[in-house]
Order: C-alpha cells, then sequence, then structure tokens
C-alpha cells in the first residue's frame, strides 16, 4: 500500500494517493449517498504499517515548495469531494460537477489570498514587501467520469493562510526585533483576517478566511502556537485548520492537527531531530434530509533525524478503511511537511532572539559608586521565562563589554557553565561608566542582558 508519485501538466502530485486517476480506484469518484470513502470503515482501530507512514514522509520531504504546494491542492479538493456525498452537500448542489468546481473555486479564492498576503497587503502597519507575481492557479484535468473538462485549483486551504512563509517569516522577524502584541491584526476583506499575537515565549498564528462559491459556503480557520523549549528543550509546536463546507441542510467537516517538536541543544541551537505528528479528521451531520452521519480519524507520527533520515513512523486509524486512511493520512502528513518546511529555517532566529531566558546578576559590590581598581564577583542567574521552578537554564554565560572605560573582566568572551560568576575589575578613574552584555544559551533558548557598571563620580 505504498503511496506513489505521478506527475501531471509539469505538477508532481499524489494522484494514486488523492483520486487524479481513475475514480473507480482512487476512492475519490463518490457520487452521493451515504456510499463511498467516508464512513465506510468500522469503529474499531486500526494501525498503519510503519513502512507506509516512513515512505509518504520521504516523498512529501523530497517535494519542492511548488510540487508540495500542488500536490496539496490536488488532496484537498479530492478530500472535499469524499465527504460530499454522504455530507448530502452534492445532493443540495445539484450534482458532483457543480460540486467539484464550488470546491475548486473556493480554492482558488484561497490561493488568490494566500498570495494578496504574501505580497505584504495584509499589514498596514509595515512596509508593504516586494510584491511576488500573482498567478491565477493551476489546471489539472479529470479522467473521470466526474468530467474531462479542466479543472482551476489554488495552493488549497492547506497550503494557505497557516503555512504561508511570509505570514511565518514575518511574525518571527517582528519577535526577534522586541515586539510584542498583535504586530500583523489586519484584514485583506470582510472574508479574511490574519493575526499574528507576540510575547516574550511564544508566537501565534491565526487566521480565518470565509468563500462562497455557487451557493456552497466554506470557512477555513487556522491555529498555530510556536512556544520557547521546554525543560528537556523541546519546542513542542501545535497548530490546527479547520474547513467546514455548508449548503443548506447539508454539512461536511475536516480537522487537521499537526505536533512539530524539534530539539535545541545546550547551546540554543536545533540539533536537527524533529517529529511531526499529524492528526486528520473528518464529519459530516445529518438533517432533516437524512444525510448521514460519519466520522473518521488518522493519527500517525514520525521523526526525522539530523541526517535527514526518517524512522520511530507509527500510524492508526478509524471509521474508515485501510486504503482510505493512507490517503487521509497522506494529506495531513502533506499539509505538516509543507508547514515543517516553512517554520524549521526560522526557528532558530527565534532562539537566537533572546526572549525566552531572563538574566539576574547578584554583584558582590556596587553596581553604582564602585571605588577605582574594585574587584567584584558577577554571578550571572539565567532563568527560563516560562518556568516557575527556579532552577537554573543551564548552559553558559557570555560576558563582552557592550562599553568599556577601562574596566576588565577576567572571562570576557568565554562561555562559562550557569550559574555563572565573573570577576570584575573598576576602571582607575573616577566618574567612569562602562556596560556588560551578558547572553545565556541553553537548551531553553537565549537571554541577553546589558549590565551598567559605575565607579564613583568622584574622590571622597
Amino acid at each position: 500500500m505504498l503511496l506513489t508519485l505521478s506527475a501531471s501538466l509539469g505538477m508532481t502530485l499524489f494522484l494514486s494517493a488523492c483520486g487524479g486517476g481513475d475514480a473507480s480506484h482512487s476512492g475519490f469518484g463518490n457520487r452521493g449517498g451515504s456510499s463511498g470513502l467516508a464512513g465506510s470503515g468500522n469503529s474499531k482501530e486500526e494501525e498503519i504499517d510503519s513502512d507506509t507512514v516512513v515512505d509518504a514522509a520521504v516523498q512529501a520531504a523530497a517535494l519542492s515548495e511548488e510540487e508540495l504546494s500542488a500536490a496539496l491542492a490536488a488532496a484537498d479538493l479530492d478530500g472535499e469531494m469524499v465527504l460530499a456525498g454522504p455530507s448530502g452537500l452534492i445532493t443540495e448542489l445539484g450534482n458532483e460537477m457543480i460540486t467539484r468546481a464550488a470546491w475548486a473555486g473556493i480554492g482558488v479564492k484561497t490561493k488568490l489570498a494566500s498570495d494578496a498576503l504574501a505580497a505584504g497587503m495584509l499589514f498596514g502597519t509595515q512596509q508593504t514587501q516586494s510584491a511576488p507575481s500573482i498567478k491565477l492557479p493551476g489546471v489539472r484535468v479529470q479522467g473521470d467520469s466526474g468530467g474531462s473538462a479542466s479543472e482551476a485549483f489554488g495552493a488549497g486551504w492547506l497550503g494557505g493562510s497557516l503555512f504561508n512563509a511570509f505570514f511565518v517569516q514575518t511574525a518571527i522577524t517582528n519577535y526577534s526585533n522586541g515586539k510584542s502584541g498583535p504586530q500583523m491584526d489586519s484584514s485583506l476583506t470582510g472574508d479574511v483576517k490574519a493575526t499574528a499575537a507576540l510575547s516574550d515565549t511564544s508566537i501565534s498564528l491565526d487566521a480565518t478566511m470565509k468563500f462562497s462559491s455557487a451557493r456552497l459556503s466554506a470557512t477555513i480557520g487556522t491555529h498555530s502556537k510556536i512556544p520557547c523549549p521546554d525543560v528537556t528543550g523541546l519546542m513542542v509546536i501545535n497548530s490546527s485548520l479547520d474547513v467546514t463546507g455548508e449548503a443548506n441542510n447539508a454539512f461536511q467537516h475536516a480537522r487537521f492537527t499537526f505536533e512539530l517538536i524539534v530539539e535545541a541543544d545546550d547551546d540554543a541551537k536545533l540539533t536537527g531531530r524533529n517529529q511531526l505528528k499529524s492528526r486528520t479528521e473528518y464529519n459530516t451531520a445529518d438533517s432533516s434530509k437524512g444525510y448521514d452521519v460519519t466520522n473518521g480519524s488518522a493519527d500517525v507520527s514520525i521523526t526525522e533525524f539530523a541526517d535527514g533520515s526518517f524512522g520511530d513512523a507509527k500510524g492508526t486509524y478509524q471509521g474508515m478503511t485501510a486504503d482510505e486512511s493512507t490517503r487521509w493520512m497522506n494529506a495531513g502528513l502533506m499539509s505538516g511537511v509543507l508547514y515543517r518546511q516553512h517554520l524549521l529555517p526560522n526557528l532558530q532566529k527565534m532562539l537566537d532572539a533572546g526572549r525566552c531566558v531572563a538574566i539576574t546578576v547578584e554583584p558582590s559590590a556596587g553596581p553604582m559608586n564602585l571605588e577605582p581598581f574594585s574587584n567584584v564577583d558577577l554571578l550571572t542567574k539565567p532563568r527560563a521565562k516560562i518556568s516557575s521552578s527556579g532552577d537554573t537554564t543551564g548552559g553558559t554565560v557570555q560576558a563582552t563589554f557592550k562599553k568599556n572605560a577601562g574596566g576588565a573582566i577576567a572571562e570576557a568572551g568565554d562561555k562559562v557553565p550557569a550559574d555563572a560568576t565573573f570577576h570584575y575589575i573598576s576602571p582607575l578613574d573616577y566618574g567612569k561608566s562602562e556596560t556588560i552584555t551578558f547572553e545565556a544559551r541553553s537548551k531553553r533558548g537565549t537571554g541577553k542582558l546589558d549590565y551598567t557598571l559605575t565607579t564613583s563620580p568622584h574622590a571622597d
């Protein structure tokens, strides 16, 4: 049950997994009613073969961002069509072709909104960024009996607002520059809203899009929280994405949740090892017209090691068949891989920002009005801001002069194990002021402090 990659019109798509070929074999050719993929499995939890999970992760990681976005667009569209039968959406909208075109239209609108966000149009409080070329979505030819006409689609909601690289990069850059609060709280239109909320210990990203197409109303909501590392040095990033489609009495909902875990070492450097957990679940609701109630879920977990290899794969599914679980699992895994590609290059910048750790200094004398040529012990204590235990962060502290007026530090430039004591000698003259920058680095992240010492303004 291995996933294979196929090429169509120059775009690499998971067609064998996402229904781009013959619908009779894809599992995504549902025409309506209660038959088809959604809800066709039993309620017992079953395991997904670990080799299948590894193969899917390897193939997804090998795709370029453009290819991965295209694959997600196809998976988005086909996945919603899977639910459109039992939810009653096909019945309410008239037929499968109309329903497919309506969901494709939602994808196009999402793609254009995502491109506008990337062009810097969303953030009125910042300078407009260099705008990329905004292109209309690609075209895929459907080979099933739903119609052979060309079909437009966008980057898809899974490749949209939450996973937009510009959104992530801008939020982390603002965090690194010391900004706090809702730095990117704005709306393109009444239907599209994105917010990035910054604090010392976390970055939260939220976006909501509401679009309509051919009597189909769709809401795409995303959330992600990126925290400072915990006591074990792990950054546990939790994200979610909800896609809801409604038309009259029909209702369908797909939810994707992700947990990306990355690891920092004692020098606040990412080790390259990370774990991605993905959960995909869906449901449809009954109505006065008797549409089906269905529920299904697929969970996977896989580790990428520092050398780029994958392992420790696990997977389970419930409420669907084995073939169906592979397709749903793959859609969630691909979206998680895309988000990881956008996050990983930026997380080191967050770790280096000096906001996760607070530093206090306990001087043996002063620090104000010291006598010239005084010997002072400076005990520096780095503490994680998200910890209330008061324990040291471990790692090291480094001291360098930001402003030097003749004083000296015996350990200047050295990384001293925390809690760290530095031996400082004040300048030889009265009325001198010096500033020492302390930087703490550990698996809890970094902290930075400018600390000022002065000699007495005059001789007694």
